[in-house]
């Protein structure tokens, strides 16, 4: 009869590391020599060599033996894309505001002009035009190209 081999233990973190050739990589020490026979059981047979995929849960310990809270990442905002800005644009354009009228009812100003592109293209934003490559096209078949070709017949 086989057994899952799991580790759950203590670990202090020693190093990290990013490499172009290695990768992001931790080195570890854990508490016990005992802890180490779980993952010597795991080495492959030919040259000793491990590299099973292990799945891992790691949260950091005070000296209270409580879970430490970590600030959240700071994130850059993310810039607007070429779509994004041109439904932007749309968007304030009083005769974008005429065409959107003629196929959906009234639409009086910016506000309106963006919800119907964010229904007609299926996002929760218009920066979502920029990363999603069908509501892309969406907005390139429903949306810009019939408007550009109703500014053309005016």
């Amino acid at each position: 009869m086989s057994e899952i081999i799991a580790f759950k233990g203590e670990a202090q973190l020693l190093r990290w590391s990013e490499t172009s050739n290695q990768g992001a990589t931790i080195t570890l020490m854990l508490s016990s020599a005992d802890d180490l026979e779980r993952f010597k059981l795991m080495t492959l047979a030919k040259g000793k060599q491990s590299g099973q995929r292990l799945m891992t849960v790691m949260v950091e310990i005070g000296d209270d033996e409580l879970p430490v809270e970590q600030p959240a990442p700071v994130t850059q905002k993310a810039k607007a894309g070429m779509l994004c800005v041109m439904a932007c644009k749309f968007c304030e354009d009083p005769l974008f505001h005429d065409w959107v009228s003629t196929r959906v009812g009234i639409c009086q100003d910016a506000s309106s002009a963006r919800k119907f592109i964010l229904k007609y293209c299926s996002v929760d934003s218009r920066k979502d035009l920029d990363i999603d490559k069908f509501a892309a096209m969406r907005f390139h078949t429903l949306i810009r190209l019939p408007f550009l070709e109703w500014k053309e017949r005016r």
